[in-house]
């Protein structure tokens, strides 16, 4: 029952996976993202996560909007 790890290897490798479909980077995502490292970066509240998230994509959103 014990296989070498050069068998175990070769066999890993034949394996049929299915590729990993990223998730596309939006604008939105993105101005999250930044809006979220300020939050944590600024360190002056307790944050609880929905918290950071929440106002993180509220931000994102203000940014997006179009003002014209």
């Amino acid at each position: 029952m014990t296989k070498s790890l050069e068998e175990e290897a070769k066999k890993f490798a034949r394996q049929k996976r299915k590729p990993v479909k990223i998730k596309e980077l939006t604008p939105r995502l993105y101005l999250a993202g930044q809006a979220m490292c300020g939050f944590i970066a600024t360190g002056r509240q307790p944050w609880r996560m929905e918290e950071i998230r929440k106002a993180s994509f509220d931000w994102a959103d203000y940014m997006l909007e179009d003002d014209t």
